[in-house]
């Protein structure tokens, strides 16, 4: 599978995460109001020359990850979880 591929299934998963309001609830603020932040915010993967750059929050930046990398966390997120990459490459029980 080529990175670019590989970046828009991840892209697609983004976009259902962010769109999900129960996923991408606002944390409540330290100030006690329920208006915090989300954890997906324009959120997006592409390919990154060698690698695959992951952006949860637009403003904080693109995370690169390798291809195998890549292809750990698609398989992660296609079996059903909900999380960033690094909480994947984290898991055990990711291929």
């Amino acid at each position: 599978m080529k990175l670019i591929e590989i970046a828009d299934r991840i892209s697609a998963h983004l976009a259902r995460f962010e769109a999900d309001p129960i996923i991408n609830a606002p944390a409540p603020s330290r100030m006690g109001s329920s208006e915090g932040l989300k954890k997906y915010w324009h959120s997006r993967a592409r390919q990154a020359g060698a690698y695959v750059g992951i952006v949860y929050i637009a403003y904080q930046g693109a995370s690169n990850i390798s291809k195998a990398e890549a292809l750990r966390y698609l398989a992660w997120l296609d079996a059903g979880n909900v999380g960033r990459h690094y909480e994947a490459l984290r898991a055990k029980e990711a291929p």
